[in-house]
C-alpha cells in the first residue's frame, strides 16, 4: 500500500511499524515491481517514511508529533503526509489487555482518537492492520481487540487465503466486512498472509 500510494499517487506516507517487519530492500522491491526507472523509484522511496514503535506509548509520541507537524504545515504543502499506516495496532495493544485491562482499554482508546483526529480533522487516509482470531463458539474468524475496537474503524476489511488454492497459496481474499457506503462483499486481491484492515474516514 505504502509504495502504491508513494509511486502510483505520488503522495507521501507515513508508515508506523510495530512488528519490525518492513525494510528498505522489500520497498525496493516491490517499487521495482511496478516501474524500472531508478530515478522514479528514489523518488517514491522518498515520500515514504518508517518510524518504528514497539509499544503504545511509542506510537502515541509518533502520532502526536505527526499531528503537530502537520498543523503547523501550509495546506497542500508538498510535504504533507496524505497516509498513515499503522502495522500492526494489536502488537502494541494486546500485550494491555491483561490484568491490568482498565488501564490498557484507556490506552487503547486514546490511541483510537489520535488516529480519529488524523482521518477526520487534519483530512489523512488512515490505515490500520489487526491481527485475526477465532471465535471459540463458531469456529468463525474475527478481528483482534475486542468488540471496543470494532467501533473505531468506519471501513474493515478481512485479508485471507482461500482454501484449496493450492501449496503456493497464491490466491488471496478481501472481505468487505463494514462499510457505510458500499454493500459488503468479497473479491480477491493481491495481499499475503491473513490480516484485517482498519480504515478510519476522512473528512470531507
Amino acid at each position: 500500500m505504502a509504495a502504491n500510494v508513494a509511486h502510483g499517487l505520488q503522495q507521501n506516507v507515513l508508515y508506523v511499524d510495530s512488528n519490525g517487519g518492513l525494510t528498505a530492500s522489500r520497498l525496493l522491491q516491490l517499487l521495482q515491481a511496478k516501474t524500472q526507472d531508478e530515478e522514479e523509484q528514489a523518488e517514491a522511496l522518498r515520500r515514504i517514511q518508517v518510524v518504528h514503535a514497539f509499544d503504545i506509548f511509542q506510537m502515541l509520541d509518533v502520532l502526536q508529533e505527526l499531528r503537530g507537524t502537520v498543523a503547523q504545515q501550509v495546506t497542500g504543502s508538498s510535504g504533507t503526509v496524505k497516509v498513515v499506516v499503522v502495522d500492526s495496532v494489536t502488537a502494541v495493544v494486546s500485550p494491555l489487555l491483561g490484568g491490568q485491562q482498565r488501564e490498557g482499554l484507556a490506552l487503547m482508546m486514546q490511541l483510537a482518537r489520535e488516529l480519529k483526529t488524523l482521518a477526520r480533522d487534519l483530512g489523512m487516509a488512515v490505515v490500520v492492520t489487526n491481527h485475526i482470531t477465532r471465535d471459540r463458539d463458531s469456529g468463525r474468524l474475527k478481528p483482534a481487540l475486542g468488540r471496543s475496537w470494532s467501533f473505531v474503524p468506519s471501513t474493515r476489511i478481512l485479508l485471507d487465503t482461500i482454501e484449496g488454492a493450492g501449496a503456493s497459496g497464491g490466491r488471496r481474499m478481501a472481505c468487505l466486512a463494514k462499510s457505510s457506503r458500499q454493500i459488503l462483499s468479497c473479491g480477491q486481491p493481491a495481499a499475503t498472509g491473513s490480516a484485517w484492515m482498519d480504515s478510519l474516514r476522512r473528512s470531507h
